[in-house]
């Protein structure tokens, strides 16, 4: 689930396949300010690189952003257990964070700025999850409450066992992204699943519409809901809208 970029959230870049065993890299993976990053935010000069030695066997949201004053357009290569690069746009001047949700399986995970060199494009990132350092979740009690969220703020609570449902909301009528990590994973692994509210349409699970690429669904009203049964498990939410988004909470509720 990659934010705005080459492509949309949850697709595979057509330039992502590269012919080279990583040896062969002369930037990606080679410059490394931190050989132990443990998630926790950190900004990344272009040829800068951070490696996580081991990643969640689970979904894991990577955020990141591009931090430049400049109208300078950004990119991100990401290696896994040797694999070749997926490479991410972080788009300029959006003030917000892009993100792209994976599971790793528990490989290490090492994240490059290949933006061009010499120019002022630092690059924020983020690994986001229930455990990962750098994040103290607040409180999400089962009972109806209504919880603030800023940008890069996250809760964490344990549904009821039954029925329940989980809402999603801005009432600044501005564009809001929310993800949210819990439940049972599909085959490929992943239990990871983005919301926007305020969107252009709504599209997901009951509406007709396929949602854009890599969304679960998307509202155009102020609210978007969430219904699941999945026992007493635990449920993770974190808001990546923009800096600028105001008003903007998670409510879970047994139904």
């Amino acid at each position: 689930m990659a934010s705005s970029g080459d492509y949309e959230q949850g697709e595979k870049s057509s330039e992502m396949v590269i012919p080279q065993p990583s040896t062969f890299y002369k930037i990606i993976s080679q410059f490394v300010v931190n050989k132990a990053w443990d998630g926790s935010p950190l900004v990344l000069n272009p040829n800068e690189g951070a490696a996580m030695p081991e990643t969640p066997n689970g979904s894991m949201i990577l955020a990141y952003e591009n931090k430049s004053t400049e109208n300078n357009q950004g990119k991100i290569a990401l290696t896994s257990g040797g694999s070749d690069p997926i490479f991410l746009v972080a788009p300029a001047l959006t003030n917000q964070p892009s993100f792209y949700s994976y599971n790793w399986q528990s490989n290490n995970l090492n994240v490059t700025n290949i933006s061009p060199p010499n120019t002022d494009t630092p690059i924020r990132i983020q690994a986001i999850g229930p455990g990962m350092p750098g994040q103290k979740p607040f409180p999400l009690p089962a009972d109806g409450t209504s919880v603030p969220l800023k940008t890069y703020d996250s809760a964490q609570g344990m549904a009821s066992g039954g029925l329940s449902q989980l809402i999603f909301q801005c009432r600044a009528s501005t564009l809001a992204v929310f993800v949210l990590i819990g439940g049972p994973p599909d085959t490929s692994g992943n239990n990871s699943y983005a919301f926007q509210v305020n969107a252009s349409a709504d599209t997901g699970p009951g509406t007709g519409k396929t949602p854009p690429p890599g969304y679960y669904a998307t509202s155009r009203g102020n609210n978007c809901t969430f219904e699941f049964q999945w026992g007493g498990a635990t449920v993770f939410v974190a808001n990546l809208s923009a800096e600028t988004v105001t008003n903007t909470a998670v409510i879970l509720r047994s139904l």
